[in-house]
């Protein structure tokens, strides 16, 4: 019995053997009889084409040199530097209106966010008092009313409705000195 399992695994062995060496000589075949010499229709075919289309590519356009300019009008003010009028100007106008954030006050908690960050969300009224409800980036919940600070700009809440909050900012002017600008927050839906 064993010897016949041995021929039959031999049997298989050589078999296996036998059809490899087989495709392989089949594969050669193949390989050969694609190989056909004559492609001279081909090579004829792709010289016509060639002679058909022969395009024509522009030259580049020349680049020009970039050429430095240096400003030399020592007669003109410099035009970075803001004239002495207009400093002028500037600094009696803050002399007269005085403004200027109160940095002694305590600060409420919406005014540690920008102003585009917090959404309204409701309006109600208690006790004859108007409330506006606003949401936080962090999901948060605050009522706010008149006279709440709001927004990182200094924001004070002037009036509130049922679709808005107005708000007074007071922003740098660029020039060292404050500015009131007015804002709104709209009711999200």
């Amino acid at each position: 019995m064993e010897k016949n399992i041995k021929r039959v695994s031999l049997n298989k062995i050589s078999m296996k053997h036998y059809m490899k060496k087989l495709l392989l000589v089949m594969g050669c075949l193949t390989l050969v009889a694609c190989n056909d010499n004559n492609i001279d229709d081909l090579q004829e075919y792709i010289q016509e084409t060639k002679a058909k289309f022969k395009g024509k590519v522009e030259p580049l356009p020349a680049i020009t040199p970039y050429e430095n300019y240096e400003y030399q009008v020592s007669e003109q003010r410099d035009p970075f530097v803001p004239s002495m009028s207009l400093v002028k100007t500037i600094t009696l106008k803050r002399a007269y209106t005085g403004l200027k954030p109160n940095e002694s006050r305590l600060r409420e908690e919406l005014e540690s966010y920008a102003l585009k960050t917090l959404q309204m969300v409701g309006m109600m009224v208690n006790e004859g008092q108007e409330w506006a409800v606003v949401k936080a980036p962090d999901g948060t919940i605050y009522r706010v009313r008149k006279g709440s600070h709001i927004g990182e700009r200094h924001g004070e809440i002037i009036d509130i409705s049922e679709t808005k909050i107005e708000i007074k900012e007071i922003v740098e002017d660029g020039l060292g000195g404050w500015i009131e600008r007015p804002n709104t927050l709209v009711l999200t839906q």
